[in-house]
């Protein structure tokens, strides 16, 4: 911005010198003085539509330049927006985690107590059939050993 500043100030010194020698020019004589005059004439348009053009740029720069910073303080209002999101995005997925993590613990000890349980009750099943089968055993015995008198009370009654 500055450098298109310091043009437009250097266009208006040559403007200056020019408009200098075009007048002085007045004073030479014969042919060179017409030509001479069409020349600046010529470079006086010339510089005016430079001027004029290198005007409208600077305008131009300029509302680009205020876009531009607009724009940027915009993007970095959003930016700021959505770093504060992904903040909160992160440590909400860390909560998450962390209740996830507790969960799985409470659920593996319930698990664990869970099968504890049925353990115990499958050992005191086992158990109970264990002494069933004893009595059954022993009942047996019991009465495989009257088996022969019974046998013997039969035939003595026969």
């Amino acid at each position: 911005m500055f450098a298109l500043m310091f043009v437009l100030l250097w266009v208006g010194v040559v403007c200056l010198c020019y408009r200098q020698l075009h007048q002085t020019s007045t004073l030479s004589v014969g042919v060179m003085e017409g030509s001479y005059r069409d020349t600046l004439e010529c470079t006086e348009e010339d510089i005016t539509d430079k001027v004029v053009f290198l005007e409208k740029r600077v305008t131009e720069l300029e509302k680009d330049t205020a876009a531009n910073g607009e724009q940027h303080s915009r993007l970095k209002q959003e930016n700021l927006q959505l770093v504060h999101r992904a903040n909160a995005l992160e440590e909400q997925l860390k909560e998450q985690e962390l209740r996830a993590d507790q969960t799985l613990l409470e659920e593996i000890k319930k698990q664990r107590e869970l099968l504890s349980k049925m353990e115990r009750e499958k050992s005191i099943e086992i158990e109970n059939l264990q002494a069933r089968l004893q009595q059954l055993d022993d009942e047996n015995s019991e009465l495989r050993s009257c088996v022969p008198c019974l046998k013997a009370n039969i035939e003595r009654l026969e």
